[in-house]
């Protein structure tokens, strides 16, 4: 299969993404807007260089499904998406990338089907606030577990996942504490700092099969009723997280950063089969993370991020059948290069 081409356009730190294909293609465009002053004395600020970065990203999604409220029972269903490479440039309010299928591994379409993705995200890194909002929409999963005893895993070609969210972040300690040093390297932590964060989320999620989720074999292994078959369900989630994000800097350049926010989510879920349909509601435990760890000098840069919710399959105190996760995984490699020092002189 060819490599697929993604253009990034990127203007400082509000970033638009929007894919669509058999595996990812991306546009970006970046917006920054700043009104509280940082310590220069815990954040440097490289604004006014040229940064430039080649970068590794996955993004995946993860629909865990307990038919029989019976944790050993539970079905976890992925799509089959591929790694991306790219290069970056960013300088002031402007920034360019350019992103292609990673050309040295392949997913197998034999094994783990074909996927086709449509991906919208927005995220703003403010010095005080900060936001995540994305639209995605799979189609075609195969099954991760449980597996076939031989041949393919089971795949699911109609299976649908459209999704929509937001996540806030309101950093009380703005002033000493960059969440930008750790994840866009636009600014660099100092010295280490740490600050609460309240996050408020929410998320919509419908997934749909005409053929049904479960495939026959699954039904007659796990003797799941025909009652519990589902074809579509839809899950709207509200929710507040409290949390703290630290950056801990140590031998000089290097840092590690990890930000938790526990948290409570309500949720509304409907339910629907060939038979009858249903809905729940409910309040539920969740658990959401975003780490980095790096080297981050004045001139250039390595490090890698992982953003993930920790969700687990409702217990058998709750009546919900589906969960929902998304997942990224960046790592990266820059410098930063003062091209425009004649032109200010």
């Amino acid at each position: 299969m060819p490599c697929k081409t993604i253009i990034t356009g990127t203007i400082c730190i509000l970033l638009l993404s929007a894919t669509k294909h058999s595996h990812a293609q991306s546009d970006t465009i970046v917006m920054q807007v700043s009104s509280v002053n940082s310590d220069s004395i815990y954040i440097g600020d490289y604004t006014n260089l040229l940064t430039t970065r080649l970068f590794l990203l996955y993004e995946n999604a993860s629909l865990l499904v307990n038919p029989t409220e019976n944790v050993s029972s539970t079905i976890n269903y992925r799509p089959n998406i591929n790694v991306r490479i790219g290069l970056a440039g960013f300088w002031k309010w402007f920034g360019m990338g350019l992103s292609i299928d990673n050309p040295v591994y392949k997913t197998d379409q034999v094994a783990y089907g074909k996927t086709s993705t449509l991906d919208l995200r927005v995220n703003a890194f403010g010095r005080e606030v900060a936001g995540e909002l994305y639209m995605q929409n799979f189609k075609g999963f195969y099954i991760l577990s449980p597996e076939r005893l031989s041949g393919p895993h089971y795949l699911i070609p109609d299976m649908q996942i459209f999704s929509f969210g937001l996540d806030a972040y309101w950093i009380y300690n703005s002033k000493r504490f960059s969440i930008r040093a750790a994840f866009i390297q636009n600014e660099r932590q100092i010295k280490s700092a740490g600050s609460f964060v309240l996050m408020p989320s929410f998320i919509y999620y419908r997934v749909s099969s005409k053929q049904g989720i479960i495939p026959q074999e699954i039904v007659e292994s796990y003797h799941i009723p025909v009652t519990n078959l589902v074809t579509s369900a839809r899950v709207y989630s509200l929710g507040l997280s409290p949390g703290y994000a630290y950056t801990l800097v140590f031998l000089k350049n290097f840092y590690l950063t990890a930000a938790l926010f526990p948290g409570a989510a309500a949720q509304f879920a409907s339910y629907s089969n060939d038979h009858n349909s249903y809905s729940d509601i409910e309040i539920n435990f969740q658990l959401t993370g975003r780490f980095a760890i790096g080297y981050n000098s004045e001139k250039w840069f390595l490090g890698g991020s992982f953003q993930t919710g920790f969700n687990g399959i409702p217990n058998q105190l709750s009546h919900a059948l589906f969960s929902y996760e998304l997942a990224q995984f960046r790592l990266w490699g820059g410098l930063r290069f003062d091209v425009f020092r004649k032109k200010r002189k």
